[in-house]
Formats: structure tokens, C-alpha cells, sequence
């Protein structure tokens, strides 16, 4: 009992500063120190009450987005209603990782009409698969009341369903393209780490119930999505889909590992965190541009590396930590999870590394095109503010300490309400 208490405590942080914000709604500064202070609030809550164990480590990567991706925004009253629903959708999320089966159940439906209302609520800025992630959300909302009333094998199948939603694999990743490609401020940079961590805690939950028909067919969802998520990121020209894009390839890769190994090491939860904090820092950093430039297409503007220095040297250094490149948190999920006896030798790995070093293709061509090169002499370049650069500073410095000491940030042994833990991680029958 005390740790869901100690597990609902941050959730109900986050949900009261969401609501005691309208109080200073009209001064956009105080309203964002606010959310600072609440999302600061949640982390302490979280991390005291539950102690140092290591279960609570993936729900801490929350608040922690949380903060970053407000502490990067500029005090400007458009951004009001974006704060505010980070601190709704954090809260929910916290309470999603808390409650129990039938409470996560309604708390994830609740968070999924929240995503269909912003999607809808601001349709006019989306530039990918707005109604198809309106769609899939509702459709989302539709598996999960047959989870909560269907019987066993069917019940699992649905939840699984709303898993592949959130931790995006194909055909049901419009939701996610969606979310980070057309929602405003920095929502997009706080639901790249909320939708997949959600996703991944369901996925541990849900696998060891779901028909071995289910598990089976898994492991080919998971090469087809790693493959299609990467010819579609070769193919944008917009930064915030080909992010997208690129995630729905990487965290492929995980669905592929975890259906064809049948275990969940705590790598798995490394890979998760590292991959969607990268993320986060780099839809920051392309924040930044657009407050200065507007949604630009990515061959309109180059050559930052000489005029914007402290923007060029970061956003350098978090696409490098996102292709998966040593000493970062994403290259030492990755290795962990190939290097770990449970994963069998076959073709499909020889595809799964290729879908990987293809990462360093667009990642590096995003460099390229928009680092180097010769910049525009009709704009005015204005290198990064200084919550802007201690923002991407430290979601630099957390991707660091993530790969140079792995086991001290996520320690083995991850609780799950269902699956049994052996060998510090999950496993199941074959």
C-alpha cells in the first residue's frame, strides 16, 4: 500500500498544479515558473517516497522531461495552454505507472481523449497523419474498454494493441507521427518521452497474458516497422517527422528484440530512456529555430554552425547521442541488448543492424544539411538563450551519464504488477 501511495503522490502533484495554474494564467513568466516548480515537485515526491529502488527510475524519466522541455520555452502567452497540459498529461501519466489494472485502464482512455482533443484543437498546425492519428487514438480508446470487458486472450490482444499506439510500431504508429509532428510548444518534446514510456510499462504487463499466436507474429512486426520507419525518415524533409519516423524504427527494433528473446533485461529500459530523451533534446533544440524562424523546411535554412556556435556545438552532440554513437545512453542500450544471450543469431538481426547504421545516414545528413554549408545573409541569426542552452546542457549531460555508467542509472529488477522478474530482468515461457 505504502508504494502506490508513494506512486500516486507525484501523479496528484501534477494534476493540482495543472488546475492551480489558471491562478497566474495571465502572467505567462509566473505561470511558467510554476510548472517548473510542480514538475520539480513530482521528481522529489517520486524519487523520496519510493526510495532508490530501481522501479521507480522509468516513471522518473517523466518529470524529468517534464521539466526540460518547459525549461526551454521562451514566457510568451501562446505557450500557456501547453504548459498546462504537460502537467495534466505528466500526471496522468504518473498515474498510469501507479494504478492497477482497471485505474490504468481508465486513466490511459482519459489520456487518449486528451491527445484526440489536441490534435483536433490545433489540426491547423499539423503537417503528418493528423486524422489518422485522431483515428487510431479513438481507435485506442475503443481497445481499451474491450481489454477492460472482453475475456483473457482478447483482452490482452487489445491492450497490446494500444502498447504498439504508444511505443509506436507500424501499422499503428499514425498517433505518434501525429503527436510530435503537429502539437505546439513543447508538447511534441515532452510526449516523445511520456507516450513510450507509458507504452513500454503496458507492454511488460500485457506479454506474459497475450496467445502464442500473438507472440509469434510479433518479431515480423517488429523487422517491418524498423524498415519501414527508416525509409520514411530518409524521406522527410520536416525535422519533427523525420524524428518521428526515426523512433518508430528504433523502438521497432525493441518489439522485434522483445518477442524473438522472450525476456525484458533492464537494457531494454536504458534503450527506452536514452532514445526518447535524445529525442526530447533534439525537438528542444528545433523549437528554438522555429521561436526564430518559424516551422521551416529543412532546405530553407543552413549554416548555422558559424553564427549559432552554442546551438551548433549542442544539437551536434544530441544526434550523435540519438544515431547511437559511444560514450551515449542509446549506443549502450543498443550493445546491451545485442550482446545479451537471449537474443538468437539469425538473418533477421543482419536487418536489424542494418536499419540501425541507416540511422547514421539521416541523422547525419540532418547535420549536414543544417550545420554546415553556406548560411543566409537576409536572416538574423540569435544563438541560443540561456534557458534555451541550460535545457539541451543537461539532457546532454543526463544522455552522457546514462552511457558511461548504465548499470548505476538503471539497476536491474524493474517491478511489474504481473511478470515474474528472473536473472534482472522479465521473462516468460516460450
Amino acid at each position: 500500500m505504502a508504494e502506490g501511495m508513494s506512486l500516486w503522490m507525484p501523479a496528484a502533484i501534477s494534476l493540482a498544479g495543472a488546475v492551480s495554474g489558471f491562478a497566474v494564467w495571465s502572467r505567462p513568466m509566473a505561470l511558467k515558473m510554476w510548472t517548473l516548480a510542480v514538475s520539480l515537485a513530482s521528481l522529489a515526491s517520486l524519487v523520496v517516497l519510493s526510495g532508490a529502488g530501481g522501479g521507480v527510475l522509468l516513471p522518473a524519466l517523466l518529470p524529468i522531461a517534464s521539466f526540460l522541455s518547459l525549461l526551454g520555452q521562451p514566457p510568451h502567452e501562446d505557450n500557456r495552454a501547453a504548459w498546462i497540459m504537460t502537467l495534466l498529461l505528466l500526471g496522468l501519466g504518473l498515474g498510469v505507472t501507479a494504478g492497477r489494472d482497471g485505474e490504468r485502464m481508465i486513466l490511459l482512455t482519459l489520456l487518449l481523449s486528451l491527445l484526440v482533443a489536441l490534435l483536433y484543437r490545433y489540426r491547423a498546425l499539423s503537417v503528418s497523419h493528423l486524422w489518422q492519428g485522431i483515428g487510431m487514438y479513438g481507435l485506442g480508446v475503443v481497445c481499451l474498454a474491450t481489454a477492460l470487458a472482453a475475456p483473457a486472450p482478447v483482452s490482452a490482444a487489445a491492450a497490446l494493441a494500444v502498447c504498439a499506439m504508444l511505443l509506436p510500431l507500424a501499422p499503428v504508429h499514425a498517433g505518434y507521427v501525429a503527436a510530435l509532428a503537429g502539437l505546439p510548444g513543447n508538447l511534441p518534446a515532452f510526449l516523445a518521452c511520456l507516450l513510450p514510456a507509458l507504452g513500454f510499462h503496458g507492454l511488460l504487463v500485457v506479454l506474459p497474458s497475450l496467445p502464442e499466436t500473438v507472440r509469434t507474429a510479433l518479431p515480423l512486426l517488429g523487422l517491418v516497422g524498423a524498415i519501414y520507419g527508416t525509409l520514411k525518415a530518409l524521406a522527410q524533409s520536416r525535422i519533427r517527422a523525420l524524428l518521428a519516423y526515426a523512433n518508430l524504427s528504433f523502438f521497432s527494433i525493441l518489439w522485434w528484440y522483445v518477442a524473438s528473446a522472450r525476456t525484458v533485461p533492464p537494457q531494454a529500459t536504458l534503450y527506452i530512456g536514452s532514445v526518447s530523451l535524445a529525442t526530447t533534446g533534439l525537438l528542444l533544440a528545433w523549437y528554438a529555430m522555429r521561436a526564430r524562424y518559424g516551422d521551416m523546411d529543412l532546405r530553407a535554412i543552413r549554416g548555422l554552425a558559424h553564427p549559432m556556435p552554442r546551438f551548433a556545438v549542442l544539437f551536434m552532440l544530441l544526434a550523435l547521442a540519438a544515431l547511437g554513437l559511444p560514450p551515449f545512453g542509446v549506443f549502450a542500450g543498443f550493445m546491451g541488448l545485442l550482446l545479451t544471450p537471449a537474443l538468437p543469431l539469425s538473418g533477421a538481426l543482419v536487418v536489424i543492424v542494418l536499419a540501425w547504421l541507416a540511422a547514421s545516414w539521416y541523422f547525419l545528413d540532418l547535420l549536414q544539411r543544417l550545420l554546415f554549408g553556406r548560411h543566409r545573409p537576409d536572416l538574423r541569426y540569435e544563438d541560443l538563450h540561456r534557458t534555451e542552452l541550460a535545457a539541451l546542457l543537461m539532457l546532454v549531460i543526463i544522455l552522457l551519464v546514462m552511457g558511461v555508467a548504465p548499470t548505476r542509472v538503471f539497476e536491474p529488477g524493474t517491478p511489474v504488477p504481473r511478470p515474474s522478474v528472473a536473472a534482472g530482468g522479465l521473462a516468460w515461457n516460450k
